[in-house]
């Protein structure tokens, strides 16, 4: 066991160093929670760690209320900085919003992340699901070669009301919304969260799909001295080219 435990803290010992937990106790479970799930991808936490002691323990260690996700991901943050300090040229840091659905008979005490057309019921009225689970949008450093050096920046949030586009714009104009209470703000908080890690503004190039052609983080990216890449199906062009044509 000893043995065990031993290698568990050393292939993560780089990623928890730095990690903002408030107990040591919780550092090693979280060390120990690595090493099980990491070693059985794609497995439910109780086939991951093997027993249900094991299970509970995971459990009780999520549900603790001073772990949250930003004290569990501070020691990989500083190691990513370390990471892209030790490597050279320049960085792409890539940004994207990941869904993870749940099947829940109440999806309230979980969050939604959105709602779904599934077809029409046999009396031909549209049949609408709604998802509950949590959004993630992650920013991941990575060198021009494609080597991942680890993430930059992470928001998780959920959605507590739901209304289509056409709904909206029937009572607001969208672009007369501030940025900082619209969902597509994470692009910006990432933004500057990334820059704030690294710290070579200059050094970093920002990719982001078509929901990222925003114009406030244009002008953030201009205003940190950084630059910015957005893919739209197969044509890429960079932030200058779009801020130029908007001015």
């Amino acid at each position: 066991m000893r043995d065990k435990t031993s290698s568990s803290e050393a292939a993560w010992q780089e990623e928890l160093c730095a990690a903002a937990l408030p107990d040591k106790r919780l550092v090693r479970r979280l060390q120990r929670l690595l090493d099980q799930l990491s070693a059985a991808p794609g497995k439910p936490i109780p086939a991951a760690c093997g027993d249900w002691a094991a299970a509970k323990a995971a459990y009780r260690f999520f549900d603790n209320p001073r772990v949250t996700e930003h004290s569990v991901l501070a020691g990989h943050f500083a190691a990513t900085a370390a990471r892209v300090a030790a490597s050279e040229g320049p960085i792409l840091i890539l940004q994207d919003t990941t869904e993870f659905i749940y099947s829940r008979a109440q999806p309230c005490k979980i969050g939604f992340t959105k709602t779904i057309n599934a077809g029409r019921y046999k009396a031909g009225q549209p049949k609408v699901l709604i998802l509950c689970g949590v959004l993630m949008h992650s920013s991941l450093a990575v060198t021009l070669t494609g080597t991942p050096l680890g993430l930059t920046a992470v928001k998780f949030w959920t959605r507590t009301k739901f209304k289509g586009t056409l709904a909206l714009k029937r009572h607001i104009n969208p672009t007369r919304v501030p940025i900082e209470t619209k969902e597509s703000y994470r692009w910006l908080e990432n933004l500057r969260q990334s820059i704030a890690l690294v710290g070579a503004a200059e050094r970093c190039v920002h990719v982001g799909d078509r929901e990222s052609d925003i114009y406030e983080l244009y002008c953030t990216a201009q205003d940190l001295g950084t630059s910015f890449r957005v893919q739209s199906c197969a044509t890429a062009f960079s932030w200058t080219c779009i801020a130029a044509a908007r001015t």
